[in-house]
């Protein structure tokens, strides 16, 4: 990337341009500061097009977090003391409990002929 003071940018702005319109960035600084980039119009609708995208994102993460706190407040954490994996580790066996149930109730049924 070329660095350039205001003073250079007016002694040869239509170079500068050249470059930047075949993809070069040049940083345009006064006292050692940036102030602005040179870039071409692609890669300044690409930039464009990058905030669009930011805010797209931002959005989302907004509705995610508003989804998170329905989600709390329609199903709220259980207060049983039980750490995440006891509780998972419980979820689990209860689940098993029931499809076991289920299964032994298809036997009767395949047992007393219903079905």
């Amino acid at each position: 990337m070329r660095v350039v003071n205001p003073t250079d940018l007016r002694k040869s702005l239509g170079a500068l341009l050249d470059a930047a319109s075949s993809g070069e960035r040049i940083l345009i600084e006064r006292d050692r500061r940036p102030l602005a980039y040179l870039v071409s119009v692609e890669d300044g609708r690409r930039l464009d097009g990058e905030e669009d995208r930011v805010a797209r994102s931002l959005a989302a993460l907004d509705r995610l977090d508003e989804l998170r706190e329905e989600w709390s407040r329609a199903y709220p954490s259980p207060d049983d003391d039980l750490t995440d994996p006891e509780w998972i580790h419980q979820e689990r066996e209860q689940r098993m409990d029931r499809i076991e149930e289920a299964a032994r109730g298809i036997e009767d049924d395949g047992a007393t002929g219903r079905g």
